[in-house]
């Protein structure tokens, strides 16, 4: 039997309009997940605000005239429209004329919602409370249904400011005013207007530069050192490189080739972070989209120019491995690897960590507002603590934030101070964090992952590139730089030369391995006995 047609696909040409077409409803997902909502604002025939809550599968939908304001005593109405699609979410562009709702789109905030109580029975009952998590709204917000009519049979209902600390009264500020601008594109809609562009449909991820096949100045340095081999195979820095025309990366378009010569290209960037230091290579032969797998010992398996350790590090097993040469480094680009991830602890001294880390994972429904608030969170803490911290990008979804240390204490001791901090933080601001693994407990929070700090754990090196669509790459950055940043994917393969070139000081000057754990930093944290 046809399904019947919603008021959606009603309204809707998809032969002309290149907002999404309508799939069947989304079944409700049995795993836990965080609920999305998007604002759109919208330049049809009057400029206005369409305010969607993922509820049931769909995007409830109001459009809101004023926008929303900060200010409790500003109730703005806030008309019930038609459910959308879930794919409507991520919708930029320009609807053409004689179409529905003709004019401009812009995502002009996004995140996630977190209802108060059973949000099917308070959408019911016509009076929703729940707190929203955005790039631009945060805090406490209610939608409440009147009794007033409007046009037609179209309920209305009233977008309030809860009283919170995020609120403030509307003469003094508004936000729509304030940030007009799309969160995914920066665009701008309404007045003054802005030329209107092609239909497009935008992803959720943050904007990220597209990955260039090789940034021209990492030719330029490496061209040299590439030479003609054996047919079907190139040197690079010495090492030949089989299937160099092989693409590992559709997205991008990278070569085999290009990937060997961007770790050549970063060579003096990224060794002193692999320099006497046991690495495990994730190795990807058959690129980005094929099978993946985790190499930490060396096996049998030949890697060009690699140093092999002392089998007494780790007992039991074959050696761990070390790149201390560009040579070792080009080498293992040309056996599949793409990743590179290094142990706490230096080879000479293996039982005692010279730092811990601190990865920010979050929920992947989470605005990068989100990331940076809660990275800004974390060394606000290990300020408090006395304890100097670093960051850098993972490349993925999150931040990673490195402590220093003194060689000192053992891995049951760094570990356990690391869990500490994060169960304190995540203590705190429950509500932000969580340091218990799963995703249920991870559902719109930030899980402060710990338990890379234990003896044979790693962490991705900084400067590695990461095995994902655009070759994206973890990247160290400078206190001052956090604010700014756009994505944990905003550098990659391609563009990374462009930001070293640019850079004035080392992002991460006056790193030292000087920090001890003491007896107060426990007792700040709450543990005794220690």
């Amino acid at each position: 039997m046809a399904r019947p047609v919603s008021e959606y696909a009603r309204k809707r040409n998809f032969d002309i309009t290149s907002e999404p077409t309508e799939t069947a409803k989304a079944k409700s997902k049995t795993a836990a997940h965080a609920l999305s909502f998007v604002i759109h604002k919208h330049d049809a025939r009057n400029l206005h605000y369409d305010f969607r809550l993922e509820l049931e599968g769909t995007l409830k939908s109001w459009a809101v005239p004023k926008g929303p304001s900060l200010d409790p005593a500003n109730k703005r109405l806030a008309v019930h429209v038609e459910d959308h699609p879930l794919s409507y979410a991520g919708f930029e562009g320009s609807i053409p004329e004689g179409q529905y709702g003709a004019g401009d789109v812009i995502v002009w905030d996004r995140g996630v919602w977190k209802p108060h109580g059973d949000p099917q029975q308070t959408y019911k009952d016509g009076k929703l409370k729940f707190t929203l998590v955005g790039e631009k709204l945060t805090g406490e917000w209610a939608l409440v249904r009147t009794r007033l009519k409007g046009s037609g049979d179209k309920e209305q209902w009233l977008l309030i400011k809860e009283k919170d600390e995020i609120a403030r009264p509307g003469d003094e500020y508004d936000i729509v005013e304030d940030q007009p601008q799309s969160v995914i594109s920066g665009k701008r809609v309404g007045k003054p207007t802005e030329k209107k562009t092609p239909a497009k449909k935008a992803g959720k991820a943050a904007p990220k530069a597209k990955p260039a096949k090789a940034d021209k100045a990492a030719q330029d340095k490496t061209s040299s050192s590439t030479e003609k081999a054996s047919k079907g195979r190139v040197n690079v820095a010495d090492v030949s490189i089989s299937h160099p025309d092989r693409v590992i990366d559709v997205e991008s378009g990278t070569e085999k080739v290009d990937l060997a010569h961007y770790y050549e290209s970063i060579a003096d960037w990224i060794l002193p972070f692999l320099d006497n230091r046991p690495v495990a290579l994730l190795r990807c032969p058959d690129g980005v989209d094929g099978e993946q797998f985790f190499q930490k010992h060396s096996e049998r398996l030949a890697i060009p120019n690699i140093k092999q350790l002392d089998l007494k590090l780790d007992p039991g097993h074959a050696r761990l491995m070390e790149i201390d040469t560009v040579q070792a480094l080009v080498g293992a680009a040309q056996m599949g690897m793409i990743e590179l991830h290094t142990w706490g602890a230096t080879s000479d001294r293996i039982e005692t960590p010279d730092h811990f880390v601190l990865d920010l994972d979050p929920d992947a429904e989470l605005p990068w507002r989100s990331m940076i608030e809660a990275t800004q969170m974390t060394l606000a803490v290990l300020d408090e603590l006395g304890l100097q911290a670093f960051i850098k990008t993972s490349g993925g979804k999150g931040m990673h934030v490195i402590v220093p240390l003194r060689r000192q204490a053992d891995w049951d001791s760094v570990r356990g101070f690391a869990q500490s901090v994060a169960e304190f933080i995540a203590g705190q601001l429950p509500e932000r964090f969580t340091a218990t693994m799963g995703p249920k407990n991870r559902v719109g929070k930030i899980f402060i992952d710990y338990l890379r700090n234990s003896r044979g754990a790693s962490t991705v090196a900084a400067y590695s590139a990461r095995a994902r669509p655009g070759l994206p790459v973890s990247v160290p950055i400078a206190r001052d730089e956090l604010e700014g940043l756009q994505s944990a994917q905003q550098w990659n393969v391609g563009n990374l030369q462009k930001r070293l070139r640019k850079l004035k000081d080392d992002p991460w000057k006056g790193y030292a391995n000087r920090q001890r754990i003491t007896q107060k930093m426990w007792k700040q944290l709450g543990v005794e006995g220690r």
